[in-house]
């Protein structure tokens, strides 16, 4: 509970130094009660936390926002979304590594360990804004087949996993926005390796492993993965790695399989590798 407090009270003191656009005596509101009214509605999974928290407050005169987060006052949906938009994503990632080192010190980067002591880091691309009428310079777009415009917002996220294991722990995200000079719109792959570049380094201690989907399987990521000095197990299609594949069906290889229960009956899952594959010189 110690380290759920102390780890409260430093998101706190990160959303205390957001800028503010409110200034002189009519503040009502502390940027740190805009900025832990929204975490607090995620961390109590509840899209009505705040009209809840106002019924405990006066039913029992002091609320969990008030106990739980330190908060002096609740500010309004409307409130909150106007003093948060303007605050850039990137003034919480110092909490991002905070989280990893209090759970390295104490311990609890062990459960998540496989493969002889490395930790497994998964990389993911999602989208959480899309609209053909709402846009801002940040936004992505793509034409659809009958020729609308949709513009969206999308981020890379990375998370340390472990198989068998129902927590999640994570790290902080790449947005993947308009880059200053960039001629090309940008993509996933390339918010991918401008994460690496960014946290890969102070990771690598942790032995990292990353793993990731078809879309990440190409040579630019890989070679990014391993100059931060990572490892990786990234899903290669045959459709879009047919000369791979080819290769691998004309060598005979080791098998493992293992029946596994899924719902009322079982799977099969069938791995073969190949090891001690050194590259040829051109």
């Amino acid at each position: 509970m110690k380290v759920l407090k102390d780890l409260i009270l430093e998101l706190r003191s990160l959303c205390g130094s957001f800028p503010d656009k409110w200034t002189g005596s009519n503040s009502r509101y502390d940027m740190a009660d805009f900025g832990l009214s929204a975490f607090s509605l995620f961390f109590m999974q509840s899209p009505s936390f705040l009209s809840h928290q106002r019924t405990l407050a006066r039913a029992h005169g002091r609320s969990n926002c008030e106990s739980l987060f330190s908060m002096s006052r609740i500010p309004t949906d409307n409130q909150i979304r106007a003093m948060l938009d303007p605050v850039v994503p990137d003034r919480l990632y110092p909490l991002f590594s905070s989280l990893l080192e209090r759970l390295e010190a104490g311990g609890g980067l062990g459960p998540f360990r496989r493969l002889d002591g490395h930790l497994l880091v998964a990389l993911d691309g999602t989208e959480y804004f899309c609209s053909r009428k709402i846009s801002c310079p940040n936004c992505s777009q793509r034409k659809r087949n009958d020729g609308a415009v949709e513009y969206h917002h999308n981020m890379v996220t990375a998370a340390l996993v472990a198989p068998g294991h129902a927590r999640a722990i994570p790290l902080a995200p790449e947005f993947v926005v308009p880059q200053d000079g960039g001629e090309k719109q940008d993509c996933e792959s390339r918010a991918t390796r401008r994460w690496l570049v960014a946290h890969g380094p102070g990771l690598a201690r942790l032995k990292p492993i990353y793993l990731g989907d078809d879309l990440y399987s190409r040579q630019p990521i890989c070679e990014a993965v391993q100059a931060v000095g990572g490892n990786f197990l990234f899903v290669a299609k045959p459709g879009s790695h047919p000369t791979l594949h080819e290769w691998l069906d004309g060598i005979e290889l080791p098998i493992h399989e293992e029946r596994v229960k899924k719902g009322r009956g079982f799977q099969t899952h069938r791995y073969r590798w190949l090891a001690d594959v050194v590259a040829g010189q051109k």
